[in-house]
């Protein structure tokens, strides 16, 4: 295999400085990546990945970029978390639809997630499904209040009459 062309935009002390004064993880690794194929040119794509433990399309794909950008090679990515553009409601909106339904949700009002899920798609104006609302629940706080299953010291009968005659609610925690 043929060995990596790095450009030598900077000598390799001042890529031992840069690599060393990163704070994100993935940025840390590319500059470690640019700074062993540097010091090591001997090396080829292959041996670098092995070395660091990456693969070698990470390496090739950080070398390019390196290559053609210069220092500012490296955007770091947003993962994870809420992406407001792919978000049905935004977090304050869901927050007053959640506060709106919490009085309801007191009173015993709301017996399954459907009446949730009913009120979210009214505001959102198309359907929803149901891990959104879940997930919404989970956000919020909410949790899912049942009657217990038994208890050891209960009366059994007793029991049955309750769970016959008890309504299953959502509630707020608080």
């Amino acid at each position: 295999m043929k060995k990596l062309k790095i450009a030598s935009k900077f000598s390799e002390k001042a890529l031992k400085k840069i690599m060393n004064s990163q704070t994100d993880v993935r940025a840390f690794k590319g500059w470690q990546i640019i700074y062993v194929g540097y010091s090591n040119p001997d090396l080829n794509a292959n041996e670098i990945a092995e070395r660091l433990c990456v693969s070698k399309s990470n390496v090739l794909k950080v070398v390019d970029r390196y290559n053609k950008y210069g220092k500012n090679w490296y955007v770091p990515d947003c993962r994870g978390g809420r992406r407001e553009e792919r978000c049905h409601m935004s977090l304050e909106e869901e927050k007053s639809i959640m506060k709106s339904l919490e009085d309801k949700a007191l009173s015993g009002s709301i017996l399954t997630f459907r009446h949730i899920k009913e009120t979210v798609e009214k505001k959102v104006g198309k359907k929803v499904s149901d891990d959104y609302i879940w997930d919404l629940f989970s956000r919020h706080g909410w949790s899912k209040k049942v009657p217990r299953q038994h208890h050891p010291k209960a009366d059994k009968a007793a029991q049955e009459e309750y769970k016959k005659n008890s309504k299953k609610i959502w509630m707020p925690k608080l």
